[in-house]
């Protein structure tokens, strides 16, 4: 039986897979941020948006790019669906990948 890819695995594969097209991509970190001379996870501050997605990006035609990368029994969380729901409603491209062929499926039509 195949072992499944972690979320870790499956965005590693998908941001080596983008670091080779046109366009900027990055991961986005929404982890706490941790003081270590206050001993304590800082709050967000007043603009934080929860739900922002794992890899952000400009594709080579301009578009923004947001793909919030989950396994096969991964599920989104309400913050996560409205903003993909925001990102696309705006224009930009918004999606979920559960592997690099989603990614292109989603940019290029490709399977």
């Amino acid at each position: 039986m195949k072992k499944e890819l972690t979320e870790k695995q499956i965005e590693n594969a998908i941001l080596d897979y983008l670091s080779y097209l046109p366009g900027c991509y990055w991961k986005n970190n929404s982890v706490g941020v941790y003081d270590p001379i206050k001993k304590v996870h800082r709050k967000p501050g007043k603009y934080h948006r929860n739900g922002v997605s794992d890899i952000l990006g400009i594709d080579s035609t301009g578009k923004f790019v947001a793909i919030e990368v989950k396994t096969s029994k991964g599920r989104l969380s309400q913050n996560q669906k409205l903003f993909l729901e925001d990102i696309n409603k705006h224009g930009g491209v918004g999606f979920v990948a559960r592997s690099v062929d989603d990614v292109r499926k989603e940019l290029y039509g490709q399977s």
